[in-house]
């Protein structure tokens, strides 16, 4: 009768068990396709791309910790789809990249990485396995996929320890570095210094390494800090900001600076609107130095 008893509990702890390991994820990912440019009867294909890219990321792991639901990376891709050939399964277009992660303390989510890139051309046909191969670049569309989130994993870790995801951007720099043939991923592609070899030279340099450290103490210290202590986590993101302002004198047109602005300008904003006066002009002063691209949005700060 006990051993009965035993024998259920255990299968009934075994499923458990299978449905949670069937269920782990790290990342979560939300996926949007849009083609306006693309007039086809049948959208089918755009349904479908969207569903094989969600189960792409969402069924993988991607780092070796195990999270909790709070913990996921949460991630949103915003796939415009300006050009589509039948007849050889080849789209172009664009993919939006957007990224956030929970302050601690709070149900605020911040914005760690928030990118367009405008080379996204890639081969799909419906029904067809999403294959991976990180040393070998053959199926550009999981290439891309599995290189922004390894970037995402990668800028994540680093807002909780310092330079702790340079193993994600290692994997990020063997995708692109497996990709040179293959447009898009070549120093000469895209815009000027904005592109994704430019983004993970940036993210893998000495130069840079400064810049990863205000990274750090701009979340853990800073943003992190704000539950317990508005003001001192404020003056903890000043720091974090001022630290950094030769570096951006230094490198103006650097991929890395555009990211993080693109990423924390309208926060930043926020951030120093419940600030004093004084700290206010001093914030909007160096951020307008920093990013002259949004001078006109600091100024708001005051308002």
């Amino acid at each position: 009768m006990y051993f009965g008893k035993f024998i259920k509990l255990s299968v009934f702890v075994l499923l458990l068990l299978t449905s949670a390991y069937t269920k782990a994820q790290d990342v979560e990912v939300k996926v949007s396709v849009i083609h306006p440019k693309v007039q086809i009867s049948n959208t089918q294909i755009f349904t479908s791309l969207k569903s094989s890219i969600e189960q792409f990321v969402n069924q993988r792991l991607w780092c070796n910790d195990k999270l909790t639901t709070v913990e996921r990376f949460k991630v949103n891709f915003l796939i415009d789809i300006t050009k589509y050939e039948l007849n050889s399964n080849q789209f172009e277009g664009t993919i939006q990249i957007q990224a956030t992660r929970q302050v601690f303390g709070s149900t605020y989510s911040t914005v760690i990485f928030n990118q367009l890139d405008n080379e996204f051309i890639f081969q799909y046909q419906e029904f067809q396995a999403m294959e991976f191969q990180p040393n070998a670049n053959v199926y550009n569309l999981t290439g891309v996929l599995a290189f922004y989130v390894n970037v995402i994993v990668g800028m994540q870790y680093d807002t909780y320890s310092l330079e702790a995801g340079t193993p994600y951007f290692v994997k990020a720099r063997e995708i692109l570095n497996a990709s040179q043939s293959i447009p898009g991923w070549r120093p000469g592609d895209g815009q000027s210094l904005k592109n994704r070899f430019y983004l993970i030279d940036n993210l893998t340099s000495e130069r840079y390494a400064l810049m990863r450290k205000a990274y750090y103490n701009y979340h853990l210290n800073g943003l992190d800090y704000m539950h317990k202590d508005v003001n001192k986590g404020r003056d903890e993101v000043f720091k974090a900001m001022a630290s950094f302002e030769d570096l951006t004198r230094t490198f103006p047109n650097s991929m890395l600076i555009k990211v993080f602005f693109n990423a924390k300008y309208r926060e930043l904003i926020e951030i120093f609107k419940g600030a004093p006066a004084a700290d206010q002009q001093k914030a909007i002063e160096l951020f307008s130095k920093m990013d002259p691209a949004n001078r006109s949005f600091y100024e708001t700060i005051k308002t």
